[in-house]
């Protein structure tokens, strides 16, 4: 007989040998059914000790996240959905729950999303047992925790390590802010459902959509209410539309939440009214930057962040600012890779389009020439800058050729204006001789030959923007960077 903490039942041992088999068998049973109600007996005092203690905000320093008044508005518009707890006592008295699964003990029940959020949420989430957190902004359904689940194992996980352990733009902005409230909530539902289908091959979800209409229906309804209409909550929702319909939607309803997004800043005083929510005002900033819902489009204003010095800024002069901001342009850029050349190039690459992808051999070739001499850490060097700076125009000029409609019929591109991809490609032709020698040489014609005579200036100068801002990046995350973007552009996935 072994001792046994105050409250459990002692625990027995029985030796088993071949003359007492049932017996064990017998034993073993007892002592299983045993653990298991003394498991749920700890589970239900945990839920009790949980539903004693007062409400209290999802993430603790997130200002105006999660406050009484935009959850009670919240509920007319949301359909009544069953509780996290309730589906946690249904899979507890289910006669099909794995027996030997052990208990998550208290201390693993998570104590914040910067701590939870790319560790044990896997887990936890994975298996649908047990709410993390004290409180969502919704009532949780199972359909809820397979999406939020893939929501985490997907983006969690999803790039490569460019930041310091000190901050990374899922874990200590996105999340805070998407669980922040029910608009917020649903809107990131309607993109993990949207991942999820394009994932399984379907090309459109309808379980996306009504999320998106749900998210959609709360803002609606707190726009209506002057106490709700420019509130944190509100524009964190917005934000995440706003992503929302950059992947999965239309420039159309990209555009008019972009215009209520400017008019509410406008309306609360401008961009400094937010400095209470750091994560809100640097997210809030870097998508007031966008004129279009792709960081290859050139009509973006990225000049800002691409400066090394900004102490008169009022967002980018705070400290670390800057760092964060470029952390979360380089997210959403790296997201852009899968959408930015649609999907006919999505799907089959530039085979069709043999100088286009010439050039991106030439990148790519002096990119593994080098790969290994790249230091693991360090600043960006002048052959490395010159190769991204060739990569990001050539991605500048494909964004903008795969919005024209191509004729198939060569002829002279006039970059002022509308052209094709094939134009682009047949440009490339007339000045092969030119570029075909070497990075250098792609890089002189593109940026100060032939090329760069027919390229708007703005062009150039984002080109250039890009290549600054990835080059304040750590050296992993600038190789991740090109190897991805080498990889969609030319294999076309």
């Amino acid at each position: 007989m072994s001792s046994a903490e105050e409250g459990e039942a002692p625990i027995s041992y029985t030796f088993v040998t071949e003359d007492n088999t049932r017996e064990g068998r017998s034993h073993a049973i007892r002592a299983h059914w045993r653990q298991r109600r003394q498991r749920m007996e700890m589970q239900r005092r945990e839920r009790e000790e949980q539903e004693q203690r007062p409400p209290r905000t999802i993430l603790p320093g997130v200002s105006g996240s999660s406050n009484d008044a935009s959850t009670s508005q919240m509920q007319p518009i949301s359909e009544p959905l069953l509780h996290s707890r309730e589906i946690h006592d249904e899979v507890a008295s289910s006669p099909n729950e794995n027996p030997i699964d052990p208990p998550v003990p208290p201390s693993e029940i998570l104590l914040g999303i910067p701590d939870q959020a790319l560790s044990k949420m896997n887990i936890a989430l994975g298996s649908s047992r047990l709410d993390p957190f004290d409180r969502f902004p919704v009532r949780l359904t199972s359909k809820h925790h397979r999406l939020l689940h893939h929501w985490l194992s997907t983006f969690a996980g999803m790039m490569f390590s460019m930041h310091t352990s000190t901050f990374n733009p899922m874990r200590d902005v996105w999340f805070p802010l998407d669980l922040s409230n029910a608009a917020s909530f649903n809107a990131i539902m309607a993109h993990s459902a949207a991942h999820l289908a394009r994932m399984q091959g379907f090309p459109v979800s309808n379980e996306a959509v009504r999320f998106k209409v749900e998210a959609v229906g709360i803002v609606q309804f707190w726009a209506r209410d002057p106490a709700l209409a420019l509130s944190d909550d509100t524009i964190a929702a917005i934000l995440r539309l706003l992503s929302f319909e950059r992947y999965w939607g239309s420039e159309v309803e990209w555009r008019i939440h972009h215009n209520g997004l400017l008019q509410i800043i406008e309306a609360r005083g401008g961009i400094m009214t937010l400095q209470s929510n750091w994560r809100l005002e640097i997210t809030t900033f870097l998508v007031t930057l966008m004129t279009r819902p792709s960081w290859f489009d050139s009509s973006n204003q990225l000049r800002e962040i691409s400066q090394q010095s900004m102490a008169a800024h009022p967002v980018l002069g705070q400290l670390d600012n800057l760092y964060k901001t470029r952390c979360l342009w380089l997210l959403s850029f790296m997201q852009d890779m899968r959408t930015f050349m649609g999907p006919e190039m999505y799907n089959h690459g530039l085979a069709p389009y043999a100088f286009i992808r010439d050039a991106l051999l030439v990148v790519k070739s002096d990119l593994y020439l080098h790969d290994e001499d790249l230091p693991a850490e360090g600043d960006i060097d002048e052959s490395e800058r010159i190769r991204l700076a060739c990569l990001f125009y050539i991605c500048i000029m494909l964004q903008g050729s795969v919005s024209q409609p191509d004729s198939g019929i060569p002829g002279p591109m006039d970059f002022h204006h509308s052209y094709s991809i094939t134009s682009f490609d047949q440009c490339l032709a007339r000045n092969y001789v030119q570029w075909r020698g070497s990075i250098q040489d792609l890089f002189q014609c593109l940026f100060h030959g032939a090329i760069a005579a027919q390229t708007p200036p703005n062009k150039l100068h984002y080109a250039l923007d890009l290549t600054n801002i990835l080059g304040s990046m750590s050296a992993e995350a600038r190789r991740g960077v090109e190897k991805y973007t080498l990889l969609a552009c030319i294999e076309g996935h």
